[in-house]
């Protein structure tokens, strides 16, 4: 009786290791032949789906690239496993079109067999694949050598006159001092505010009057939202996240973590406010944060409670003179004639550097009868019914000066920016 108990229990054993060890691995072998049609189409609604993440991906690293972000490396990684993962498929999907094509005129189960079985890897392996996407942090981060300095945009040639030395010192003063958190640099267009904001900014941060130096651009028609983008830019801060763009509210609270901070608002032509149409915290709100602004009136400085305003007027007549000979590039050995029809022609600008520096550029190495010729031209035009014209004389060198350009090809690529709107991006690849 132990003897039939013992062959019973044997058999038994022996009945189920054969069943584990044979049976099942066999009915799973069996099951890759039978679902195979279920195998491919799983496969491709997989690849499908990974299709879309990828794509998803790929707009967001051109987005993060369009924002001057560096692409993290788990991400590139990711976007190159998809992509090496569907062109592999393209392989494999040959391979089951073949498949079926023969299987109409004689059958090979083997084959069928060894495709399904790639099929799913294949399936398990998007399936990782697609987890790694829903759990992608963000796509990219900002370089911070790639950050716009203050320094970057300063004029390489900027030289003093007595009315912009007095008014660059005037404004580094007044940001010295803690009860003065709204400046306003104003002046007619053309005199040079913009250089001789950025001239501030550029010292202000050599002299570690403040930690980071903020410059944009506002001009006549202000686009919010491009304002926001070029502030959050120089700190670092991105105005878009997963959920769609930040609010004013977030960029307050993010430039209130700046300890010391200038921004310059450049050519702002009516009264905005700061903090609910750009975010900008100053006053009581951030001890920390000032604010340098430059418009053409006093009346725009005023009507945004700037507690110091700072004219800048026009080059004197030395100075000018002075600029326009560099510019022309005359100097003591000149040709006496040439240098006072230069003195002639440079009265002729107003003392505004955006007059004098094309012109005298645009003069220099001509002849005496085409000084002579530009004189007249300047002597003899008039521009009327032009908007903000303080100094009529200086945009009849503009003009004069545009008449200058070397061929029809600079002067179309001139007329063609001008149909721009102003202070606008102008992409050179995009035309």
């Amino acid at each position: 009786m132990g003897c039939g108990f013992c062959e019973a229990a044997l058999s038994n054993t022996v009945g189920t290791l054969v069943v584990d060890c044979v049976v099942k691995p066999v009915g799973r072998q069996l099951d890759y032949v039978r679902r195979f049609h279920d195998n491919v189409e799983k496969l491709r609604e997989k690849k499908r789906e990974l299709a879309d993440a990828r794509d998803r991906l790929l707009h967001k690293i051109e987005d993060a690239k369009n924002r001057l972000l560096l692409i993290e490396n788990d991400v590139q990684n990711l976007q190159s496993r998809a992509d090496e993962t569907l062109s592999d498929m393209g392989t494999l999907e040959e391979e089951i079109q073949l498949n079926k094509r023969c299987l109409n005129w004689c059958p090979n189960w083997s084959w069928r067999y060894q495709l399904s079985k790639k099929a799913m890897k294949k399936i398990q392996d998007i399936s990782e694949l697609l987890d790694k996407f829903g759990q992608l942090g963000p796509v990219g981060y900002p370089a911070p050598s790639a950050l716009p300095t203050i320094d970057f945009l300063c004029s390489k040639e900027f030289v003093f006159s007595k009315s912009s030395e007095t008014a660059f010192y005037q404004i580094i003063e007044a940001l010295k001092d803690d009860n003065i958190n709204m400046i306003g640099l104003w002046g007619m267009g053309g005199v040079g505010k913009t250089t001789l904001a950025r001239e501030v900014g550029s010292q202000a941060q050599k002299l570690k009057l403040f930690d980071k130096v903020v410059i944009t651009v506002v001009s006549q028609k202000p686009n919010f939202e491009k304002i926001e983008d070029e502030i959050a830019q120089y700190i670092g801060f991105d105005m878009k996240n997963e959920q769609g763009r930040r609010s004013e509210q977030e960029l307050w609270l993010r430039l209130k973590n700046e300890p010391r901070i200038l921004i310059i608002l450049d050519d702002i032509w009516e009264s905005i406010n700061l903090k609910e149409k750009i975010g900008i915290p100053i006053g009581d709100d951030h001890k920390g944060c000032k604010v340098l602004l430059t418009a053409r009136r006093q009346q725009v400085c005023q009507a945004m409670d700037c507690q110091n305003l700072v004219q800048l007027g026009c080059l004197n007549d030395d100075e000018a003179r002075t600029l326009f000979e560099k510019k022309a590039g005359l100097d003591d050995f000149s040709d006496d004639y040439i240098k006072i029809r230069a003195n002639q022609i440079g009265k002729k600008c107003g003392g505004l550097p955006i007059a004098i520096v094309p012109l005298g550029s645009a003069l220099k190495g001509k002849t005496h009868y085409e000084w002579q010729a530009a004189y007249r031209r300047l002597k003899d035009r008039r521009l009327t019914e032009i908007e903000d014209v303080n100094e009529e004389n200086a945009y009849v060198c503009l003009e004069a000066s545009f008449d200058y350009l070397k061929n029809m090809e600079t002067k179309t690529c001139f007329l063609l920016c001008s149909l721009f709107p102003e202070d606008d991006k102008i992409y050179v690849e995009n035309r």
